[in-house]
């Protein structure tokens, strides 16, 4: 952990230094506690598992473990209350085919796993519910500064092409006149015009034409919790408004998961090792002090 101490040293430095930073500066721990640097998964060898690895008695901290989700082009957006289910769900593609020797198998590796967010917005209401809704569209929300782009984009190439028609015409009918020949003085004064605006032909477009797709801001969302790090997309959302709850609106997500990073440790003091044989006093428990 000398490293996240050394950059938690660092940020407090910059943030006191740089008056600009203001309330949004970060604060001691806030890289370790807030679960954006996940934790090496330990390694398999020949003598146990990655899970044997993961030592007892490991220091404590008192934090509040809060799901972040990443959404590409709008941050990081903090949940105002963990969810009260999540259900992980995996599966096996292997398929099966009877013959007369007997089955034949074919091993095509995991599926992947499915994400099953269940859980009421509390306090926070209807807004909790636009937070998550927003969340779960984002792509259609981070394509509308797309589609700016590409209409002024559009625009661009308009006046390029009317600038490239006009500076073009009128070279070519000065050029045309000396050389006598109104055809080629066309040609001629249209090319010139052309390299001076900076385009190839009237129809070429001047922004660049690396466009992002709705697929790339909807394949990039990422849920940070407790070590674990899952990258996806949203599959449904369903939204369920009870009048007999008091103003509680339940929500459930299903997230597609396409890859996991980091592991997940106990998190409970009560928590006791996985490792070291069946449950009794005798087994160590997961934390021993309070950091």
């Amino acid at each position: 952990m000398a490293f996240i101490d050394d950059l938690d040293t660092a940020v407090d430095g910059l943030g006191s230094a740089i008056s600009f930073l203001g309330n949004g500066a970060k604060t001691s721990n806030d890289f370790s506690q807030n679960g954006f640097i996940v934790p090496p998964i330990p390694g398999a060898d020949g003598n146990g598992l990655p899970s044997s690895k993961v030592p007892s008695h490991r220091i404590a901290q008192n934090t509040r473990s809060l799901i972040h989700w990443f959404v590409p082009e709008f941050g990081v957006v903090k949940m105002y209350i963990n969810p009260q289910q999540m259900t992980y769900n995996h599966q096996k593609k292997i398929s099966q085919e009877r013959t007369k020797g007997g089955f034949n198998l074919q091993y095509w590796g995991e599926e992947l796993s499915k994400m099953t967010i269940r859980g009421n917005t509390g306090s926070s209401g209807i807004e909790g519910i636009n937070v998550l809704e927003q969340i779960y569209r984002a792509e259609q929300l981070a394509f509308d500064a797309v589609g700016l782009t590409l209409a002024a984009d559009s625009a661009a190439q308009d006046a390029a092409s009317s600038l490239v028609t006009l500076g073009g015409g009128a070279l070519g009918g000065a050029i045309g006149g000396a050389l006598g020949s109104s055809s080629v003085g066309s040609l001629v004064g249209g090319a010139v015009a052309s390299t001076l605006f900076g385009t190839d032909t009237a129809s070429s477009a001047l922004a660049p034409r690396n466009i992002p797709s709705l697929a790339q801001f909807a394949f990039g969302i990422e849920m940070y919790y407790q070590g674990w790090v899952h990258r996806g997309f949203f599959n449904s959302m369903s939204i369920d408004e009870v009048t007999s709850n008091l103003g509680l609106f339940e929500y459930n997500l299903e997230f597609i998961v396409t890859e996991r990073r980091g592991y997940r440790f106990n998190y409970l003091p009560w928590h006791k090792s996985a490792i070291d044989g069946p449950s009794g006093n005798a087994i160590p428990h997961s934390f021993s002090k309070l950091r």
